[in-house]
């Protein structure tokens, strides 16, 4: 998507540069311009609000004791260790009821 929008922001430059433009094509080419501009900012924003969540994803996974991989996630504990390690992270506040354990509150990993 990034490298979309840099080629079209090359090619409202060239157009810029044109000498055969009227003053409204100018202007709206400018506003073109303004607009994927602002796109790239939001792609780039995302991929950076995506990383931070990949790291998150990956802080609990190593807190729950899960080895992640893409095509085939598996538990590397036994429940009771699973449930221990949950109890003992500061990322999740759990509750024991029974045969359930009730996930009361999960916390972002802030870096």
């Amino acid at each position: 998507m990034r490298s979309h929008v840099i080629k079209a922001l090359e090619i409202v430059e060239d157009l810029l540069s044109s000498s055969e433009l009227s003053e409204g094509q100018k202007k709206a080419l400018l506003q073109v311009q303004k607009h994927l501009l602002d796109a790239l900012d939001s792609v780039v924003d995302v991929k950076s609000k995506v990383r931070d969540i990949a790291y998150t994803l990956q802080e609990l996974a190593d807190a729950l004791g899960l080895e992640v991989k893409l095509s085939s996630p598996r538990l590397v504990l036994d429940d009771e260790d699973i449930l221990k390690t949950i109890a003992e992270s500061t990322m999740a506040e759990i509750e024991i009821e029974g045969e359930q354990a009730v996930v009361k509150r999960l916390l972002a990993a802030q870096h």
